[in-house]
């Protein structure tokens, strides 16, 4: 089989297209596995390439059987009623009354663009699987292809170009006088979206945030709760550009920016959207020259789609993911009073640095089961979707190699484009058929439960090599900066636990002991009877556990790993 790998924005989820070869008998057979990344390119402010990967597998793999589970409460597990109220929760808001959806903002009255940050691109990368038919029972047997073969290879990648722009802006106008006098920040980050592709991928973001945010802000207001929100928002062009005047909704957009800094929202917020319409008016083309100069980017097209969302700085998970000592070694220089370059301040010791890890691996937790809970999986987890963030205006803080205090550490989750509603799970054929390869029968319209429990285990699986890489690389001792790492990308992660260790978690933990610079780690999942591994474990395999746990009534979620050990008093 083949598993396709595609990068593209920071979100969205587009179709996976799926083959079987057809060869004569006892010939080799191949079929495809697709995934999706998102990469983006050349990203300011110390982000390297961020990449965004989504495991989507449709092959049917052995694992060793665990009996010795993790030791989580019963009421942290799904039954048949909680599947049911689980359907009120997720059907109960069919309409964004948050406005964001609706809201448009006017270039130059309601809104500045400062900078070009970036651009982000996608890439389809497909895994192979090789197999021989049988002529017994038509069955197939997985066999390795020659290492040397240019027609059987396990793994073939095909790029795009860049289809999104980011950008850095800032309110302008009446609703920025409003926000800065009640502290609140007024930078924005920008998203053009050009081409068909794209703009479905960020169609598909819009709906799933602002469904998310739509239940929320009715939580929270009256207003919100009596379509005044989405009214006032989905007038707002029309009234700045004829009465110049937003008051209304800039009142309510003042409310939903109030939320986003005052309550732990997991995710990026949504604003609105921006219309260039004045933009493309200008028919002498000094608006386009300006642009450029500005920017030094080209101007926008016509046909692209921009959303405005909260800032929240652009450091992610994937340039957290580096041993310390080398990000101490990036750090930008300082100046003392007098102009004198000063030495910064020596790494934390390593037990501070690595309480902060946990910190961030149980905000992770918590922001993905806060997602599971209004109904929605993400299904594209990966470093690069995970931003780190702080509260303060520095955004950046939080991602230094300095940073230990947990309390000033914010995680929002981000690329919602491949994300969807758990209760649509059953409905898409590629997730039946990715549940097919793990032994469940998901059938249009059949439980809830099944479904549910399954895509919550693609959430989770996702999610711990995420950690796996998050542990070996951040909290690496290396003896120098130019000390050579063995991998510990999820892609090289999962080809090591899958095709070496045979999905074994205590070989793999042999692995790492093996290795000097990650003994403080292995100690650190030693603790409490290696109740560390356990979770790993646990996330890893959560698809391959999911029938199990249906049989024994306990199935694995965010909250019950919460309530692991291994997440106790840091």
């Amino acid at each position: 089989m083949k598993t396709v790998t595609i990068l593209l924005l920071s979100f969205y989820n587009c179709c996976n297209a799926s083959f079987t070869a057809i060869l004569p008998k006892n010939a080799i057979t191949k079929s495809p596995v697709k995934q999706r990344q998102i990469h983006r390119r050349g990203i300011c402010d110390h982000v390297s390439s961020l990449s965004w990967q989504r495991q989507v597998s449709r092959i049917k793999l052995a694992m060793k059987n665990n009996d010795d589970p993790l030791e989580f409460d019963d009421d942290d597990f799904f039954n048949d009623e909680d599947a049911q109220l689980f359907a009120q929760v997720t059907q109960k808001q069919q309409k964004d009354l948050s406005g964001c959806s609706v809201r448009q903002f006017n270039l130059g009255y309601d809104l500045i663009i400062s900078d070009y940050v970036g651009s982000l691109g996608f890439e389809e990368i497909t895994d192979w699987e090789y197999y021989q038919p049988s002529l017994v029972n038509n069955e197939r047997r997985v066999v390795d292809p020659p290492p040397f073969d240019p027609n059987l290879p396990k793994r073939t990648r095909e790029k795009s170009g860049s289809i999104v722009r980011i950008f850095r802006g800032e309110l302008a106008g009446r609703v920025k006088s409003k926000a800065r006098s009640i502290g609140l920040d007024t930078r924005v980050m920008l998203k053009e979206f050009s081409g068909d592709a794209a703009i479905s991928l960020a169609r598909a973001e819009l709906e799933s945030l602002t469904r998310m945010q739509s239940n929320l802000c009715t939580e929270l207001d009256q207003g919100a709760r009596n379509g005044d929100w989405a009214s006032t928002a989905s007038m707002r062009y029309i009234e700045g550009r004829v009465n110049g005047n937003t008051m209304q909704d800039d009142s309510n957009l003042i409310k939903w920016m109030e939320i986003l800094a005052t309550k732990s929202i997991p995710y990026i917020g949504v604003l609105g959207e921006l219309n260039m319409l004045e933009f493309f008016e200008d028919q002498q083309g000094n608006v386009r020259n300006e642009w450029y100069q500005a920017l030094g980017v080209k101007p926008p097209e016509p046909t692209s789609l921009w959303i405005v969302y909260e800032y929240v700085g652009l450091s992610t998970l994937s340039g957290y993911a580096q041993p310390a000592l080398k990000r101490w070694f990036s750090l930008p220089p300082q100046k003392t009073f007098w102009g004198a370059p000063s030495t910064p301040p020596p790494l934390p010791p390593w037990k501070d640095r690595a309480r902060y890890v946990k910190a961030i691996m149980k905000q992770c937790l918590e922001g993905l089961s806060s997602i599971h809970e209004s109904g929605f999986t993400h299904r594209s987890l990966g470093r690069n979707s995970i931003i780190i963030s702080s509260v303060g205006q520095d955004k950046q803080e939080a991602a230094s190699p300095l940073a230990t205090v947990p309390q000033r550490l914010r995680i929002k989750l981000s690329d919602f484009g491949f994300s969807g509603r758990i209760v649509d799970a059953s409905n898409d054929e590629d997730f039946q058929r990715r549940a097919r390869a793990f032994d469940l029968n998901i059938v249009k319209g059949g439980s809830m439960l099944e479904s549910k429990c399954f895509a919550i285990a693609e959430d989770l699986h996702a999610l711990g090599f995420v950690f796996i890489g998050l542990l070996l690389s951040s909290l690496a001792e290396i003896p120098r900066q130019e000390y050579q790492m063995p991998p510990t990308d999820e892609d090289a992660l999962q080809r090591l636990m899958s095709d070496i260790f045979d999905k074994d978690m205590d070989e793999f933990r042999e692995y790492c002991e093996a290795e000097e610079i990650w003994s403080n780690v292995v100690a650190m999942l030693d603790e409490n009877d290696g109740e560390g591994w356990r979770v790993l474990e646990q996330m890893c395999f959560a698809r391959e556990n999911v029938v199990d746990n249906l049989e024994s009534g306990q199935i694995l979620t965010c909250q019950g790993i919460l309530s692991s050990r291994f997440f106790g008093k840091n």
